[in-house]
């Protein structure tokens, strides 16, 4: 199979996002300001052990990457066919102002950090958080994941909502939440909100 990559270029942009609080009413200096976000999903292979999967790569496996723009939207006309039976790993990437990585501090922050995947209409996506701790611990942000295609649909839009949570919020929420339409609920705000037209197709269809 082909490597695919298709580069969406897009206006730099500006997501302002809400400073981490402490327990102290004093603003933090470093707060977490966006200039550029895109999604990268690269084609996996998901192995049953036991009673969970390991992922492994894929030599010349599909990729694609979306870069958003300022509206947090794909540019016009765009959208991504995922393909049914297999098994992308998502992961994002941000960038600050000068142009440096900010992704990371999502998961040092992971304690008040979720994304949230919608849209997709039921049962068609299965989503499995992937990220880790600087001490090699799983914890549940969504900075990098794994999408496993269960059956095709027709286009919809999907999100990625990179939620900034509120003291104390993050032990309500399960992994099973990934999806969860009233994502509002876990109060908070949301730092960043991306959007692409997804169609889910199987192997014989062609519509690009």
């Amino acid at each position: 199979m082909n490597k695919k990559y298709f580069y969406l270029i897009a206006s730099t942009f500006l997501f302002l996002a809400t400073a981490c609080s402490k327990d102290d009413p004093t603003p933090e200096i470093d707060q977490e300001e966006i200039s550029l976000a895109s999604l990268t999903f690269t084609e996996v292979e998901r192995e049953l052990h036991n009673d969970h999967y390991h992922y492994n790569a894929i030599e010349n496996g599909d990729v694609e990457v979306i870069e958003f723009g300022n509206n947090g939207l794909a540019p016009s006309g765009i959208h991504l066919d995922l393909e049914v039976g297999k098994t992308y790993k998502v992961a994002l990437l941000a960038k600050d102002f000068a142009g440096r990585e900010t992704q990371q501090t999502f998961l040092e922050r992971h304690e008040t950090h979720q994304a949230f995947l919608i849209g997709a209409p039921s049962e068609t996506l299965e989503y499995v958080y992937a990220d880790r701790d600087a001490q090699n611990k799983k914890i549940n942000v969504g900075v990098t994941g794994y999408l496993t295609v269960l059956k095709k649909s027709d286009k919809f839009l999907f999100s990625y909502i990179l939620r900034h949570l509120n003291e104390g919020v993050k032990s309500t929420i399960a992994a099973t939440d990934w999806n969860n339409a009233n994502y509002n609920k876990f109060t908070g705000a949301n730092d960043l909100e991306l959007k692409v037209e997804v169609h889910l197709l199987d192997a014989d269809d062609h519509d690009h």
